[in-house]
């Protein structure tokens, strides 16, 4: 599955939301039930949960909004909730910071490059990170066909392209932009013809192998994955990597909820998350492996990047 990139590799501000209508109802799934549960009437309970509307690429997003909202409500009650799900779409990472305080939503999932976007807002606490095979930060390479000593970045214009482009996998499409114009090379969109977007690691690289394609943008978990796989693509060029980047960013308001017991079960269902069969499959479908406690050192690397892209678009 691919589409052409335009222009600047528009939708800077896209988050990885793909992932939270699924996982935010596992939350619900993953802890056990009361004991008294059938014996006590159910707490009344409020979830409202805020995404980006371009989030849901790849991703039939009523579908998916009807199928989070029917299992949340079903499995809160197995926490002993009467749950509520409210949904709103934004169209930027910038609308989600400036909502007034009754209209913030509960929980967002962002990718790690919005939340800087968002600036740091003091009403989201970021509590996890998403880990792919056990590694919470990942390099993204810039790979080709390995046809001479000679072949550089610069070399490469007017070449095709494909960016691995995913749930937990759009750093990757921010630090190619930062590369370019650090090189002083303009825009991905301008700079390669033509640039797609794939969903696929193995149709990411593949044809770059096979001398279909000129380049690759991947992380370097999945393209480590894909040479244990295809020993061969180790003779792939490198021509560039990044610093390991953070991806997916998972935050609750602090303050606002329906009970502060709600909050916590909810903290504790995604501590668990991966301890549970249908956890599991949830965050192997979205290409994660676990939710680790969030620590503010992660993204040290995003927010050197996000701070020298800034720098650069800033008029001299």
């Amino acid at each position: 599955m691919s589409r052409p990139v335009l222009g600047t590799c528009p939708g800077r501000e896209t988050p990885g939301l793909g992932a939270v209508i699924l996982i935010a109802a596992l939350l619900f799934a993953s802890a056990p039930a009361p004991a008294t549960a059938t014996d006590q009437p159910l707490e009344p309970a409020q979830l409202n949960v805020g995404f980006i509307e371009s989030a849901f690429y790849g991703i039939h997003r009523l579908d998916a909004e009807a199928a989070f909202k029917t299992f949340a409500r079903i499995v809160g009650r197995n926490m002993g909730y009467d749950v509520t799900v409210t949904m709103r779409t934004f169209e930027s990472a910038r609308e989600l910071a400036v909502m007034p305080p009754e209209m913030q939503p509960d929980m967002v999932i962002l990718e790690s490059w919005n939340y800087l976007e968002m600036g740091n807002p003091d009403w989201l606490e970021p509590l996890f990170a998403s880990s792919d095979q056990g590694r919470v930060a990942h390099p993204y390479l810039l790979v080709t066909r390995h046809d001479g000593e000679d072949t550089t970045l610069e070399n490469l214009r007017g070449a095709s392209l494909n960016l691995f482009f995913a749930a937990n996998a759009e750093p990757g499409r921010f630090w190619l932009e930062h590369l370019l114009r650090e090189a002083g090379l303009g825009t991905p969109g301008e700079f390669f013809n033509p640039l797609e977007l794939h969903t696929d690691p193995m149709l990411t690289v593949l044809p770059v192998f096979f001398g279909k394609k000129d380049a690759a943008v991947i992380d370097a978990t999945k393209f480590e994955l894909l040479a244990e796989l295809n020993p061969q693509l180790g003779r792939l060029k490198i021509l560039a990597s990044s610093e390991p980047l953070v991806s997916g960013i998972t935050c609750l308001r602090r303050t606002g909820w329906t009970s502060e017991r709600f909050r916590q079960d909810i903290v504790q269902a995604m501590a668990d998350l991966h301890l549970q069969p249908a956890g599991q499959q949830i965050l192997t479908l979205f290409r994660m492996d676990q939710m680790v406690p969030f620590v503010p050192e992660y993204l040290d690397s995003m927010r050197r990047l996000h701070e020298q892209s800034r720098t650069s678009d800033t008029p001299q």
